[in-house]
Formats: structure tokens, C-alpha cells, sequence
């Protein structure tokens, strides 16, 4: 999950960071980071299966329906926003996987496959063998 506007080393960047959107998309996104608490949408700092994110790592998800579990109920918010999903091609040792889906990754391992709107009902893609796809 993603805005196109605002770039964190060539990545898009996620909705808890509120980069390049205006004052008002950024008020709606805000309601949501504060609906999110460490227990149910634990940062990559929170969650001790991540252990915290390397400056060369990026936050995503594991699969698509980890992605909707973690942003459902703010579908319109995001979208309205702008956000995108970017579909990422990782070698599985590039990926550690967090205890709700939420992933991390090497940013100089991943693939980008493809880029949507975000519309939960689009999102299903299965991966090749030996690789993960992550989806930020």
C-alpha cells in the first residue's frame, strides 16, 4: 500500500507516514493510524517476529488477504486518498513475515510485478515457486 507522490528511496510510501497528500487526506489517514494500535497493527518495532526494519528494508504484506485484514474498514479512506498497491517480486531471504502478515523486505531485492488501485476484490496473485510476493 502506497502513494505515488511521495518516494522513500524509489518506494512508494504508506499511509502512516501521510507523505504527499494534502492537509485533508491526511486528516482521514490519520483517524485511521490512530484506530490502529500496537496490539492489532503492531509497527515493525512492536512486533517481535520483525524485530524492528532495516534502513534498506520496506513494510508490506505477505499476501493480499493480509493487506485487506490489516486496512479493512478504511477501503474508501485509502483509496480516496490515492493509495496504490505495488506488487513486489522477493527471494524468500529477502522477507521476514511479522505475526498479523504485516512483511518486510530488502528493497534491493524486490521486483516491482505490478501497480493497482486499491480495490480489495482485485487483489488475489499467486506466487512462483521459491519466491514471495510481497504486497506494499
Amino acid at each position: 500500500m502506497g502513494h505515488s507522490t511521495a518516494l522513500d528511496n524509489g518506494f512508494p510510501t504508506g499511509p502512516y507516514t501521510c507523505r504527499g497528500l494534502t492537509d485533508e487526506q491526511a486528516e482521514h489517514i490519520w483517524r485511521m493510524a490512530d484506530k490502529h494500535s500496537y496490539g492489532t497493527h503492531p509497527s515493525p518495532y512492536a512486533d517481535r517476529a520483525l524485530r524492528g526494519i532495516a534502513d534498506h528494508e520496506r513494510c508490506g504484506f505477505d499476501s493480499a488477504d493480509a493487506l485487506e485484514e490489516w486496512f479493512t474498514g478504511w477501503f474508501d479512506t485509502l483509496h480516496e486518498a490515492g493509495f496504490r498497491v505495488w506488487v513486489y517480486e522477493v527471494p524468500e531471504w529477502a522477507v521476514r513475515v511479522g505475526r498479523r502478515g504485516q512483511a518486510v523486505f530488502d528493497s534491493g531485492e524486490a521486483v516491482e510485478i505490478e501497480s493497482y488501485e486499491f480495490w480489495p476484490t482485485q487483489l488475489e496473485l499467486f506466487p512462483n515457486e521459491g519466491e514471495n510476493e510481497c504486497f506494499a
